[in-house]
């Protein structure tokens, strides 16, 4: 069969078709693939730098702030997170700010340089959390503003487990990123780390338990003493229901370093 070059003209044209409806789709495909490459890259900044450890009697996971900050991961992780959506869904929601707020706060240690705790980032008049600001998606954050305004209204008192104030005494910073598939087993596996926790997170006495100051803070958060109790018997069978909160443990503030 004679072929024309009309019909060898034609033949070529189909794949160069493909490939532009292809080079298309990937254009509109790029904010979907720019919130999961924040993902991984904070996910491997976690493995890599965040150590488990004691430091002035408290067990936590510690930080590599210095190799943080010099890694060139977390600068394309920080442009990256400033131009990526907010997910409607709420697990993905809930995702995203916290895994916003840990990795803001550890930008604000690095990019300060701060050695010895977070309230140094404060003012008379602005604690660290409410001073210092980010721009995401246009619009402006505090630390303060996505835990009080965004996350809590959110209804999961667990989130006080998740996020992490860059302290000793806080919940500790998890050593990978937080997904949606994997959430709920994240925030339990935060929770009762904390409750098992003898150095800032629960100690029973013969009086009854002493708390983190989180059940203080954000008593509003996990109900009045009972529901506290019940929440921890939740996780800790061997806690009697008429149990009392007996007090609150002492919160260090030492930035958690290595």
């Amino acid at each position: 069969m004679h072929i024309s070059c009309n019909d060898s003209q034609d033949n070529n044209e189909e794949p160069n078709m493909k490939h532009i409806i292809l080079s298309f789709l990937l254009l509109f495909a790029l904010p979907a693939q720019a919130a999961e490459s924040f993902t991984q890259l904070y996910d491997g900044l976690l493995a890599d730098y965040v150590k488990s450890g004691q430091k002035s009697g408290i067990t936590a996971n510690l930080v590599n702030y210095k190799a943080w900050g010099s890694d060139a991961r977390h600068a394309k992780a920080l442009t990256l997170l400033k131009n990526s959506a907010v997910p409607a869904d709420k697990s993905a929601k809930l995702v995203y700010w916290i895994n916003a707020y840990n990795f803001l706060t550890v930008d604000l240690i690095t990019r300060e340089n701060e050695t010895k705790t977070i309230k140094n980032l404060g003012t008379l008049l602005q604690n660290p959390w409410k001073k210092h600001k980010w721009e995401l998606k246009g619009q402006s954050y505090t630390l303060d503003a996505i835990e009080h305004k965004i996350l809590r209204p959110m209804g999961e008192p667990r989130i006080h487990m998740a996020i992490n104030c860059a302290s000793l005494s806080c919940p500790d910073l998890r050593n990978e990123a937080y997904t949606a598939a994997k959430l709920e087993a994240q925030l339990e596996e935060q929770t009762q780390a904390l409750l098992k926790d003898k150095t800032k997170g629960m100690v029973v006495t013969k009086d009854g338990l002493k708390l983190s100051k989180i059940f203080d803070w954000f008593g509003k958060d996990f109900g009045n003493e009972a529901e506290i109790v019940q929440f921890i018997r939740k996780r800790n069978s061997a806690i009697a229901k008429d149990t009392e909160i007996d007090g609150y443990l002492n919160y260090n503030w030492q930035l958690n370093s290595q």
